[in-house]
């Protein structure tokens, strides 16, 4: 089980607080918001107290959704005893309560262990922002208001917990695939293509890190006019293809498949190759049994945005009954 990629993608800060076995009066833990840009800010060091016979025996994460709670902790002192509305988030197997959650909740909260992330009840806690084990942590005194409320300071130790927490909320779990164009038409030497669409999507702010790795390219796979396949960004993370379904995965035929193009150009309509197309069908085919995909969530970009992509070239109905009858079910 996991966390919904709905709640992920809502979550304005993280409190992340290890397993503690001592019986101290406090957890100790680590709190990051997402900036303007929705980029995680550097962490804070955090105070939980939790009573001794509640304290869970794994990792707790909670997570904050509103901007009343975000607020709260933003200031130093977030009460999940008073007033926040507070619950045991809901995981993939639950996702169809998440959109009735989302009304009702102010935070979400969660135990990881055994490799597995769980709803738990939230602990009744008070969580206070540690400044002087802050300034330790970063080596010098700071605002932990400007920080939290989207500062970029770091640290050695620092730089790597941000990347952790931008790839865990990177980090899906596929449910569909959108098809693409890539618009940019192919030259006489390919490499340079994904080169330029790299550029391309690197210069609009498509990047991610995930895994520990950096990817610009905004697509899961992309797929050469003589039906090589290459891969984008890995497929357990997050898109940058099509806005609002960047769970679903993102499939990109090299070339412009638009009317529009080919009368600008004074030809006809272009159209996918042959090989282009065979492997769309094999890859989709392999794609929607790997994750259990329904067929009704394969679509192209033209349906969940105002676009024209992957352009009238490309004839989807066709593509779709190719992929039903080739994966051996309609649905």
């Amino acid at each position: 089980m996991g966390i919904p990629d709905a709640v992920l993608n809502r979550t304005a800060c993280l409190i992340a607080s290890p397993a503690d076995t001592t019986n101290g009066p406090f957890v100790s833990g680590f709190a990051s918001c997402r900036n303007r840009a929705r980029q995680w800010t550097s962490p804070v060091v955090v105070h939980l107290s939790i009573a001794a016979d509640v304290r869970p025996h794994s990792d707790l994460l909670l997570l904050v959704l509103s901007e009343r709670a975000r607020r709260e902790l933003v200031d130093g002192r977030l009460n999940l005893q008073s007033g926040l509305r507070v619950a045991p988030g809901p995981t993939t197997e639950q996702a169809r309560i998440v959109d009735q959650a989302y009304a009702s909740q102010d935070v979400f909260a969660y135990t990881n262990g055994n490799g597995a992330i769980r709803g738990m009840d939230p602990p009744r806690a008070l969580i206070a922002v540690d400044r002087e084990q802050t300034g330790q942590l970063y080596g010098h005194d700071l605002d932990t208001r400007q920080l939290l409320d989207g500062g970029t300071m770091s640290s050695t130790v620092t730089s790597f917990y941000a990347m952790d927490v931008s790839s865990f909320f990177n980090t899906i779990a596929p449910i569909g695939i959108i098809i693409h164009h890539s618009v940019l038409v192919p030259g006489t030497e390919l490499p340079e293509v994904e080169r330029e669409l790299d550029r391309f999507h690197d210069s609009r702010g498509f990047e991610i890190s995930c895994f520990g790795k950096v990817y610009h390219i905004a697509y899961h796979y992309l797929i050469l006019p003589n039906g090589e396949i290459r891969s984008g960004r890995p497929e357990r993370c997050e898109g940058a293809h099509a806005r609002g379904y960047n769970s679903y995965l993102g499939i990109a035929l090299i070339g412009n498949f638009s009317s529009h193009a080919g009368s600008r150009a004074g030809k006809g309509v272009n159209r996918p190759t042959q090989a282009q197309l065979a492997s769309l069908v094999r890859l989709c085919c392999y794609l929607r049994q790997k994750y259990s995909i329904p067929l009704q969530h394969i679509m192209p970009h033209s349906d969940v945005s105002r676009t024209e992509c992957p352009g009238d070239g490309l004839k989807f109905s066709t593509i779709l009954a190719q992929i039903s009858r080739d994966s051996g079910a309609g649905s």
